[in-house]
């Protein structure tokens, strides 16, 4: 079932169970402190919490802990708070991108997960292609950048060009026919 279908489908369900949450009096000579629910329709309520969390689990869990939190105890106001949630999942669909700081230096370049897998994968088919020691150099050319862009990258070009032409060649081969890559390119 499509994605956007299934959403609907739950909070749908959702807005039904809605009039399903009722409040249960404290029984006669019984003082209580906080205010106890309970719903008609424990086994479908039930249901409907186990799928939305499900749901949020598989497509976004950036919601996921928030949402359980509110099904840990029936009320109208907790109730109200996992509809948002799925509410406001549909409003805005796309999950947040979690950022991972990289420090180089003096310089912070922030760096979503999509972003780190693609440089993971350069920094490897480069590594498989050159030796240890031409790697070191590459890197230790690459410390002025900051200071001297223009010089660096000219000094960056002499150096490949010294591997040769079957180096870069090889280096981009793995990259395409990386199964992360040329999955997207297909």
């Amino acid at each position: 079932m499509e994605k956007n279908k299934l959403l609907d489908d739950l909070i749908s369900q959702g807005e039904k169970l809605t009039n399903t949450i009722s409040y249960v009096p404290p029984g006669s000579g019984v003082i209580r402190t906080y205010s106890v629910y309970r719903t008609s329709e424990k086994v479908e309520y039930q249901n409907w919490q186990s799928s939305s969390q499900r749901f949020i689990k598989t497509y976004f869990p950036s919601d996921l802990e928030d949402f359980k939190e509110n099904t840990k105890k029936i009320s109208p106001d907790n109730h109200q708070k996992m509809m948002g949630i799925l509410r406001a999942i549909k409003l805005m669909p796309e999950e947040p991108v979690k950022e991972n700081e990289k420090s180089s230096g003096n310089t912070n370049i922030t760096i979503n997960n999509t972003q780190q897998i693609v440089l993971n994968l350069f920094t490897e088919a480069v590594r498989d292609e050159i030796t240890g020691k031409e790697y070191k150099e590459l890197k230790e050319i690459l410390k002025n950048y900051e200071r001297e862009p223009e010089k660096t990258t000219s000094k960056i070009k002499e150096r490949l060009k010294k591997m040769g032409g079957d180096v870069l060649t090889n280096i981009i081969t793995n990259i395409l026919t990386n199964p992360n890559i040329y999955g997207g390119l297909m």
